[in-house]
């Protein structure tokens, strides 16, 4: 892979954690703040919903930062290793928490609070949706590092 597109990468990642970190110490906050003193009679639910949006991100933080270690094996020409497995599986075990979470918040919040709309329950069932594509992208993504592996492995014992 050409060093120009490794570095592109990098700052990408570096960019969007930094906007992610920002969102979970000061946009999130202040957002279940301004929630809680408009509407007074959910602002029980900012310091929950709170926790649950920053623990969210964070999985998403975690998702990126296998994908950094990930391109950095890509960058030594050992992405064909064992060790890969293990961050591909850290992705796909953050967008499985992520997906949960977010069904589980939208479960409560349309069935149990019982706030919220057909938005709400639109914008649950795409987050559902999108989070089960990208799991099991993911998930394809492993077989086929599976397969470059083992062929890998089969051509390094011919040679």
């Amino acid at each position: 892979m050409k060093q120009s597109v490794i570095l592109a990468l990098r700052v990408l990642l570096v960019l969007v954690f930094l906007v992610l970190l920002g969102g979970q110490l000061y946009v999130i906050p202040a957002f279940a703040s301004v929630s809680a003193n408009d509407f007074p009679e959910i602002a029980f639910l900012a310091g929950p919903y709170t926790v649950i949006a920053i623990v969210g991100i964070a999985c998403v933080q975690i998702g990126l930062f296998a994908t950094w270690v990930l391109l950095s094996m890509v960058e030594r020409g050992a992405i064909f290793s064992e060790h890969a497995f293990r961050w591909v599986n850290v992705i796909i075990g953050a967008a499985i928490a992520l997906t949960i979470l977010t069904l589980f918040t939208g479960v409560h919040l349309l069935f149990v609070v019982q706030v919220g709309g057909p938005g709400v329950l639109l914008a649950v069932a795409a987050a559902g949706f999108a989070g089960a594509s990208i799991i099991l992208l993911m998930v394809v993504m492993r077989g086929l590092l599976r397969s470059a592996t083992m062929l890998e492995n089969e051509l390094a014992e011919v040679v």
